[in-house]
């Protein structure tokens, strides 16, 4: 197959979207398939301009110029979003005629786009829905349920699932969200996100550099790694650190990455001598920094159930470490750290439980460890990425054919 795809970002952007992306077409390019990937020359954090045509692994990127303030700021988004939509609508028409386009939600409604480019070419189209807008919109308060734009976006998500010959979403919670959107059940397929068992495999402490080049090595990690975006309650972790901070010198809050949060949590943090923070890590050292954590922490805000799914899960997986989650129980995370024992679960916010749920991976070490052992065998029978590839590749033959 020619495989058309479209993304706001692509390697070797860091963010979430753009290493799935990433992942998934160095896959197909390995397995036979071509492929083309249509992105922006910016990045997600802003600023930096990346080449406008080159060949990553064997797969052909076209950039457009569309601008690159970064998320900041509401304005900036809209402004990446509207200047990118635009210009990859020109370059989707541009590229020769592929077998099937594959877009993403980044920026959202970008399949409005991509279905028009489709239509006119005659080419089927396949979304993959990573985030479901515009509830996700009215959900961060960024829209009012009633505004005329989100009833708008509302008419353009319609649309878009209309024109998508298979949909992808990321659980059974999220196509639920997507059918009440309009879309028919019978073009929706689950393809859970993942990570690569090649890339990302536990390193014991003893052979870790992350932990000994920062001073971790006799630390007890609890490590947040990822987008400290806007979805994601970061102070009640903060303030779990501060409650801890002298009954449990050992135990260090690492968070690794960076996001619209990071610059308030770290202000909250101020003062704090068990809390560190990092930037984003290389791929090649995402084996290390998340083995370097004994315990992970992720979380999501109430009503974000079904419209998104950290996808940081699938790396805490792959590196063999319990999770704990603070975050709706209607959560795919919720769904499976309790149906495989691999963590905790505690409601968004509870200061309270989150210090009990560490207290006690602190304390019972033996239990932390079986947790992470099963994390790990978890992964590799129902996440690793080529599983997912292969899942991928009869979804868009489906399309094709």
């Amino acid at each position: 197959m020619h495989v058309l795809a479209v993304n706001q970002f692509y390697a070797p952007d860091h963010s979430a979207t753009s290493q799935l992306l990433t992942e998934l077409c160095d896959a197909l390019v390995e397995g036979g398939d071509s492929v083309t990937v249509v992105a922006s020359s910016g990045t997600y954090l802003g600023g930096a301009r990346l080449a406008a045509r080159e060949t990553l692994n064997g797969v052909e990127v076209r950039r457009v110029g569309a601008t690159s303030l970064g998320k900041r700021t509401v304005a900036h988004r809209l402004a990446d979003y509207g200047s990118f939509g635009a210009l990859a609508l020109a370059e989707l028409a541009a590229v020769p005629r592929p077998d099937v386009i594959l877009t993403l939600t980044t920026p959202p409604m970008l399949a409005v786009v991509a279905a028009v480019v489709a239509r006119a070419r005659g080419v089927p189209l396949v979304t993959w829905i990573q985030d479901v807008y515009p509830e996700v919109a009215v959900a961060f308060g960024v829209l009012g349920a009633n505004h005329p734009a989100t009833r708008a976006l509302e008419l353009a998500a319609r649309a878009s699932h209309r024109a998508a010959r298979l949909g992808v979403v990321l659980s059974e919670g999220m196509a639920s969200r997507v059918v009440a959107q309009g879309q028919r059940a019978d073009r929706l397929r689950v393809i859970p996100n993942w990570s690569d068992s090649a890339l990302i495999a536990p390193v014991a402490p003893q052979w870790n550099t992350f932990r000994r080049e920062h001073g971790l090595e006799d630390r007890f990690v609890a490590m947040y790694s990822g987008n400290l975006g806007a979805g994601h309650e970061l102070l009640p972790f903060v303030e779990a650190a501060r409650r801890l901070e002298a009954s449990r010198p050992d135990l260090v809050f690492a968070f690794v990455g960076d996001g619209v949060r990071r610059a308030s949590t770290q202000a909250s943090a101020r003062g704090l001598r068990n809390v560190r923070f990092f930037p984003y890590q290389p791929r090649e050292r995402l084996a290390e920094s998340l083995s370097a954590a004994d315990v992970h922490l992720a979380s999501l805000q109430e009503g974000l159930d079904g419209l998104l799914v950290p996808s940081k899960l699938y790396g805490v997986l792959a590196a063999g470490r319990p999770l704990l989650y603070a975050g709706p129980a209607a959560c795919e995370l919720s769904r499976v750290i309790e149906r495989d024992r691999l963590g905790w679960r505690v409601p968004p916010g509870d200061v309270t439980a989150i210090v009990e749920a560490l207290t006690t991976a602190t304390t019972d070490a033996a239990a932390t460890r079986a947790m992470g052992e099963r994390a790990r065998a978890v992964f590799l029978a129902q996440y690793d990425r080529s599983l997912a590839v292969a899942r991928w590749r009869a979804v868009l033959a489906e399309a094709v054919s």
